[in-house]
């Protein structure tokens, strides 16, 4: 053991005892733990997702039997209260186990339920232990006594000096604890060697992003199309007050705003007069409305027009929901399920496909030379929206998971991305008149693939820890709408839900309070767009 002082430095700190788990546990980890649980608490931080459930695995069978049973009745309760409202998921059975163990593995391969429920359970002191990934460092607060780093590596890359301060400060946090400490397991020789660097090392300099071309170009669209700047001198004026012009020199920043002024000009998103006036065109306006940043409007752009001009086949919904699958998303091939889910396509959206380049012998020629997919080809959009239209066939999403291979949380993480892209997809349609198709059917594509559950029940899914099964209930109970349920009596929440602890009643009022307090200052603002004061009604 080493002690790490202010400066990075290292400095002898005493030997541990013996490992008697060495050939199970070769690190010593369970070591590092004898002493500290159950009384206080850890966070253990592993490479990749498959090392934090396997580590979640050793700890929770080497505990000793009266620590794995301390508080399983409660544990057990806990879980039957928290995924009472499942709706047709189900928890992992292998962190299940670990759970009621007093163990958990925290990625983002969880679904969200899984993960709240870890974070939850957590909280309530059920949880002594969690192997987590690098990102629980940086978004989720889970203050505990000691932080241990089991390798110093995120992924396969080497662990940064701001993402070790970022682990290590989970442990000893002001208001939750008195004292903490972080211990990092470092193989000698050349993983020690530049461990000690980095400790020595200064933390990054915090850069403005603005620094980049197509960061720029979005910038200058956005208060082009606000009206904020009109031309290069007011453009000029705006960036100033950035901290992009805190770190560069004032002939770099006009070179990169005129570099910016003509790519946009280029790609059709402004356009400037005699007067050498800055407008937004219609496509610029789409951009700005629809939130995308101008590199990746250019390729969406060009596909929808390229989907329009094909048709849009409308006897099913698969290729609306080709055409708002993300770009950004990626997973690995099953090339035979692709080809067997392909071919079970009707034949009028295979040849749509066939005539976007998509055809058979496109995936024939896939499987022959197995070819890595890069996010965004065509290939990998048709296969994930193959994935989508079994979920918009209402197929539970741990069954689509497992059948096409992918984690549950990708998968949510995916859907939820197409959703946000579909709601895009349509503000972008507004502003372009060749695009009504599209604005006409795509907010219904977003609702259906939203609810996955009666209209009226929607509202009412809006707020946190309330899923279908729960707002059937609710409604049913008489609590029609979020303003019912955000003066609800906590004690009633509880009594008419059932198998449901009182913090989480108290959780689901605070965030209809919430989502009541969003609804109410949106219509305010579109008040004030109409010109009505909110003075004028009693209500407010």
């Amino acid at each position: 053991m080493h002690q790490v002082d202010a400066g990075g430095a290292l400095t002898p700190a005493g030997d541990l005892p013996v490992n008697n788990l060495k050939s199970t546990d070769p690190d010593g980890i369970c070591q590092l733990l004898a002493k500290l649980i159950p009384k206080s608490s850890a966070v253990i931080f592993c490479p990749n997702k498959k090392n934090c459930e396997n580590v979640a695995v050793l700890i929770a069978k080497s505990l000793p039997s009266h620590v794995r049973q301390l508080k399983r009745a409660e544990t057990e309760s806990f879980l039957q209260s928290y995924l009472a409202d499942n709706d047709d998921e189900r928890m992992d059975a292998v962190l299940k186990q670990c759970i009621l163990s007093g163990v958990a593995y925290h990625h983002s391969g969880l679904t969200q339920d899984e993960r709240k429920c870890v974070e939850a359970a957590f909280m309530e002191g059920l949880i002594y232990v969690v192997c987590a990934t690098s990102t629980l460092a940086a978004g989720v607060n889970l203050p505990v006594r000691r932080v241990i780093i089991k390798c110093p590596m995120v992924g396969r890359e080497r662990l940064g000096k701001s993402q070790y301060l970022q682990m290590a400060g989970r442990a000893g946090r002001a208001g939750f604890d008195t004292k903490g400490d972080c211990i990092t397991i470092v193989k000698a020789g050349e993983e020690e060697r530049w461990f000690r660097e980095m400790l020595k090392s200064e933390i990054p300099r915090c850069m403005s992003s603005l620094s980049s071309l197509p960061s720029m170009c979005s910038f200058i669209l956005d208060i082009v199309s606000l009206k904020v700047a009109t031309n290069l001198s007011s453009i000029l004026t705006a960036v100033r007050y950035s901290l992009y012009a805190a770190q560069e020199p004032p002939e770099k920043i006009e070179e990169l705003v005129k570099n910016s002024l003509t790519q946009l000009q280029t790609q059709h998103f402004i356009s400037t007069d005699e007067n050498d006036v800055i407008t937004a065109t219609e496509l610029g306006a789409a951009v700005f409305n629809a939130g995308f940043a101008p590199e990746e409007a250019t390729v969406l752009h060009a596909d929808l027009l390229s989907s329009l001009n094909q048709g849009v086949i409308f006897s099913s919904h698969f290729h609306l929901l080709f055409i708002i699958t993300p770009y950004e998303q990626a997973c690995t091939i099953n090339w035979d399920l692709f080809l067997l889910m392909y071919n079970a396509l009707p034949s009028s959206e295979r040849k749509l496909l066939a005539q976007c380049g998509l055809e058979e012998k496109f995936i024939l020629d896939a499987i022959i030379s197995r070819v890595e997919l890069a996010p965004g080809t065509p290939r990998m959009r048709l296969y994930i929206a193959l994935m989508l239209q079994k979920i918009w066939n209402h197929e539970p999403m741990f069954t689509v998971a497992e059948r096409f291979g992918v984690e549950k949380g990708w998968l949510q993480g995916t859907l939820q991305s197409s959703i946000s892209q579909a709601a895009s997809i349509a503000k972008f349609s507004e502003k372009i008149n060749t695009m009504w198709p599209l604005r006409k059917l795509l907010p219904e594509l977003v609702q259906r693939l939203s609810e996955a559950a009666q209209p009226e029940l929607l509202p009412l899914m809006a707020i946190d820890g309330v899923k279908k099964a729960r707002a059937a209930i609710l409604f049913k109970a008489g609590y029609k709408t979020v303003g019912m349920i955000a003066r609800a009596n906590p004690q009633k929440i509880v009594q008419e839900l059932g198998k449901i602890r009182l913090a989480q009643a108290n959780s689901i009022i605070s965030s209809a309070k919430m989502v009541l307090r969003d609804q109410v200052d949106e219509k305010l603002e579109e008040l004030d767009v109409w010109g009505v004061a909110a003075d004028d009604f009693a209500y407010f």
